[in-house]
This record gives C-alpha cells, structure tokens and sequence, in this order.
C-alpha cells in the first residue's frame, strides 16, 4: 500500500504569502499610526478643554484671569506662571498649598527633601504625542502656553534671527512698552491680569492658549514651574510650527535659542495645532491658515474681523 503524499507549500508559494503579508502590514501601519495620532490628538484636546474650564473657575473666583506670568525686575521677583496659579482649578490644590509665594517658585522643593515642587508631573499639562522625556533639569515639561496675540517680539543678539523679527510687521503692540497694559493678547508676562470685559473682540474669537514643543524653545524648556516659560510670552506673529527644532543648525532662526521664531505655536499633529479658545472651545487651527486672520483671533481688543476655523 502507498504512503499517503504530504502537501505543503513549495518555496515560491511561501514567498508569495511572505509578500502579501508584507504588503497588507505596509497598507495597515500608516491607518495604525493615524489612528493612535488621532486619540493623542484627542487627549491633547481634552487637556486645553481642562485648562479652559481651570481659567474660567480663577475667573469665578477672582473676577479676573490669572497672569501669563509674573516676570519682570530681578529673578526675585518672579512668581511664576499661569501654570501654577491655575493648579487649584485643575485638582492639584495639595501641591498649589507647598508653595511659599513670597518667594520665587523655580527653586523651592517638597518639605524636608530636596525634591524640586516643579519635578511634579502634570499629566494635564503635557500633550501625549511629546516624545521627549517628563523631566529636563529635574523639572517637569509642559506644551500648553498662553497667548500674547499679536504682541512684538526681540531678537536674541547671542543667537540672531532678522528673517523672524520680520513678522513685527503684523504687530499690534510693541514688545516692551510704558504701560504694562498695552500687550495685544489676553495674557502677558509681566504680571498683569485681564478681566473678561477687556475681551472686546469676544471670547469665541480670541486665542487664550495654544500648543509648544519642549525642543523647539529655550524658554519653553525651562518648565512647567518657570516664570519666564513661554506663557504670555508665545504670539501668534511666527506662523503655526515654524521650524525652530534644530539646536545644531547653522541658521539661528532654526534654534531653539532665538527670540522671534522659538516663540510661535508649534505642535507634533501633522498639519497644524490644537489652540483653546476663550469661550472654552478647543479647535485644531492648520498651519496655513491665512496669517492676518491669525493675528485677528489672537489680539483681544483689535476690533478686526476673525474667522475660526
């Protein structure tokens, strides 16, 4: 009697299967990709969504919005951001209370350790699609910042950039000024405090916060704790996620270290940034939106027409 004859695949079959299952995981990874970029992208939103309400609850309590920051003079009058001054709002009242604010908040640390208050983690205060690390100098990251609209910005002499001074052009205030009320968006870092009436433009066509990048800025790296990182300080003068994310370039305007180009919105979501609004809604603005109609829905008070996408 015969033996029964096996079947099984000859090596041609074999590598036609091995080619089409590499041609179905080359179809299926860009839709994976696209699919967890879109729940980050979710997730960024719902943390400006909690920012937002943060902002309104300080505005219940107080009757008017908390600072961008609180800089200016000698480092020991900084106080810090809005960051910390929202923390009460956002569930961290525990951690709000460790703070001695008649001191500067960069240095402080948990009592009887030498833990930094600012190494907290925030999980609200950091977009999910960040790949870098929670903590840099021991201090915890964040890629949330308030908008000083439309307000000039310097030019850092160590690390020059006239092509991004050049977006001064579309400013409606300057960048210092006599008046520590003069700044064109709803947030600023020298301390002042906007009440809602100042909004004239109105809170569903002003930008209040928007989206950085911890590489990309000097000044954002410096922590969620810092009083001089970024908030009240990035304008919507530099077009959304201009390139500034190259510290070893040769062209200064792609460093993180110039003043002008560092300081502009930028996200890791293809295409654009999420930005909260005042009236608490968050939108993803794309990076080609028209620049003036940019710039009328950061200023507060420009009394110009704004279209939100």
């Amino acid at each position: 009697m015969s033996k029964p004859v096996r079947s099984a695949f000859t090596l041609v079959e074999l590598l036609v299967v091995i080619a089409i299952i590499g041609v179905l995981v080359a179809l299926l990874l860009p839709a994976v990709q696209a699919a967890r970029e879109a729940a980050r992208r979710t997730q960024c939103i719902n943390n400006l969504k909690q920012i937002g309400l943060a902002l309104h609850n300080y505005n219940d309590t107080f009757k008017v919005l908390p600072p961008g920051s609180i800089w200016s003079g000698t480092a020991a009058n900084y106080r810090g951001c809005i960051l910390l001054h929202i923390l009460p709002f956002i569930e961290q009242k525990n951690l709000y209370e460790k703070f001695d604010f008649s001191q500067p908040p960069e240095g402080q640390v948990f009592p009887g350790t030498t833990t930094l208050l600012g190494s907290t983690i925030i999980k609200g205060y950091t977009c999910p699609s960040e790949k870098t690390s929670s903590l840099l100098n021991g201090r915890a990251i964040h890629n949330y910042v308030a908008s000083s609209g439309p307000t000039a910005h310097t030019d850092n002499s160590a690390c020059t950039c006239s092509a991004g001074a050049g977006w001064n052009a579309y400013a409606q205030a300057p960048y210092t000024s006599s008046d520590p009320n003069f700044f064109a968006g709803p947030f600023h870092r020298t301390g002042v405090a906007v009440r809602l009436s100042e909004i004239t433009d109105g809170l569903s066509q002003t930008i209040f916060f928007g989206e950085h990048r911890r590489d990309c800025s000097n000044h954002v790296r410096t922590g969620w704790i810092s009083s001089n990182n970024g908030n009240g300080l990035t304008s919507t003068l530099i077009p959304i996620n201009t390139n500034t994310c190259e510290p070893s370039s040769t062209d200064f305007c792609r460093q993180p270290c110039n003043w002008a180009t560092e300081l502009g919105f930028k996200s890791l979501h293809p295409g654009g940034a999420c930005f909260l609004i005042g009236d608490g809604a968050v939108t993803f603005i794309t990076q080609s939106i028209d620049h003036n109609n940019f710039q009328a829905l950061g200023g507060k008070s420009d009394g110009k027409p704004a279209t939100l996408p």
